[in-house]
């Protein structure tokens, strides 16, 4: 393998040779060399293939053994019972790494957890490293490479994907808001969640990680590995199997036990792993550590329209283990002056009055910069309405929100309401840091996960806080 580390082999390849793709290409053929063209790789593609001399316009090699040159990965698509004869192929040319897509093996019946034996049974003495059975292998978009056969958009976000379905590769977009990097465990037979995991938070691009798991073997290694990673940035975790039939259906579709979902849950916490029920929360909380600051403590300050609003609000910190921030008495006074006599002023906030006397802009931007500039407040949550465009001049608050999310470093999570909600919060982030919600207590979940988070980093240096001190002293 020479200097080639095994990481690299998988995520930035040299060279790739595929082995049973489809004779056609084009669309609707799921050629995996049409992705690449699409994505614009860079390094040499070979193909093997049996019956066929050409494909997508490369020449074919008939088997692997007539390879000329040293190959970095080899994608393997062919026939179950081929695959453990194809590995061996591999590894008498010197090829170091090897992505098994095809299913049927031990997630299947006892005919492929033999198959799958006898392919590690030809890799592992010989050195070659095997990702799947079972998966779509890897997407890099850093790299410009994939290996997937179903079509991928190529966006180079600071997010990283550890799954064991290619659903959150295809569907990555709609399940986590977008990937940068993602690793396809599938069966996990040698490369499993534990190295993806370890791949994925070496990578300084990287600012979260998406890791969907239907089962966590080697207990103890993923711990430690999860824990390491997890004091860099964050871990989102989707553990499914979590029900009796949920277990039961994840060992037919990985081939494994899910385990004990509540010996599962504390280890993930005792890791710094943030743990999530449903997909949507999955993708709050990447969008949500990819665009906004650090939130530093619990203490939550809301600026509304509505105090119907900032009840809901009030109900959901308390469920979610957040505090309703004390605003100072100096935060307050200028909304105050803006304000009608009758109109006392907590937090939250509500300075519809004030809007009605002032205008929006100026009574958004008063409470806004007030609560951000209060020492007693580590977030605000903001709720405001969803106008269009040409109304946003008179009615929206979006210009302000963007401004301020700029100057100032604590998160800023908006939920828009009305008829344009969706359109307002879609504008709202093409500047600034702060972050779109589609509910309120989404945009709760997400800050009280933040926090969460900051405390369990906080407990891992108990000498920060006393840093940070001295050096503002």
């Amino acid at each position: 393998m020479g200097y080639r580390s095994v990481k690299s082999l998988f995520l930035s390849p040299r060279s790739v040779v595929f082995i049973g793709i489809p004779r056609k290409s084009g669309p609707g053929s799921l050629n995996p060399i049409d992705n690449l063209r699409n994505w614009g790789y860079p390094g040499r593609v070979e193909v093997v293939h049996p019956h066929v001399r050409e494909v997508a316009g490369l020449p074919v090699t008939q088997s692997v053994s007539d390879l000329n040159s040293p190959v970095d990965l080899a994608v393997i698509s062919t026939p179950r019972e081929t695959v453990p004869g194809i590995i061996k192929e591999c590894a008498e040319v010197g090829i170091g790494a090897a992505v098994v897509v095809v299913q049927g093996f031990s997630e299947a019946d006892s005919r492929g957890k033999e198959l799958q034996e006898q392919m590690l049974a030809e890799a592992i003495p010989a050195g070659v490293r095997i990702l799947g059975p079972n998966t779509l292998g890897v997407s890099n978009a850093f790299s410009r490479f994939n290996s997937s056969f179903m079509p991928l958009d190529r966006h180079e976000v600071p997010v990283g994907v550890v799954c064991q379905s290619g659903v959150f590769f295809v569907g990555a977009d709609q399940l986590i808001g977008g990937m940068g990097i993602g690793v396809d465990v599938g069966n996990g037979c040698d490369v499993d969640t534990i190295h993806a995991l370890e791949w994925l938070g070496e990578d300084e691009r990287l600012r979260v990680i998406a890791l969907h798991a239907e089962e966590i073997r080697r207990g103890c290694d993923f711990l430690e590995v999860a824990e390491k990673v997890s004091r860099r940035i964050p871990v989102i975790a989707l553990k499914t199997g979590r029900s009796h039939e949920g277990a039961r259906a994840a060992a037919s579709h990985s081939g494994s036990m899910a385990g004990e979902d509540r010996i599962v849950g504390a280890a993930l916490r005792k890791a710094g792993v943030i743990r999530v029920d449903e997909t949507q929360d999955q993708m709050d909380l990447v969008r949500g550590f990819v665009r906004l600051p650090a939130m530093k403590g619990r203490r939550v300050a809301v600026v509304t329209l509505t105090g119907a609003g900032g009840i809901i609000l009030l109900d959901a910190m308390e469920r979610h283990g957040l505090k309703t921030a004390a605003l100072s008495e100096h935060s307050l006074s200028h909304i105050q002056s803006l304000s009608p006599d009758w109109m006392p002023l907590v937090n939250p906030v509500d300075i519809w009055p004030a809007v009605m006397k002032n205008g929006m802009h100026k009574a958004y931007a008063a409470a806004l910069k007030g609560a951000l500039a209060d020492r007693h407040v580590d977030a605000v949550l903001c709720v405001t309405l969803g106008l269009k465009e040409a109304e946003q001049r008179h009615l929206g608050a979006e210009a302000v929100i963007q401004d301020l999310s700029e100057k100032f470093e604590k998160p800023i999570v908006v939920w828009c309401y009305g008829a344009q909600a969706h359109e307002a919060s879609t504008r709202l982030e093409e500047h600034g840091r702060a972050l779109a919600v589609p509910s309120l207590e989404r945009g709760i979940r997400v800050l009280a996960a933040m926090a969460r988070y900051q405390a369990w980093k906080d407990l891992q240096d108990p000498l920060r806080h006393v840093d940070e001190e001295y050096a503002a002293s």
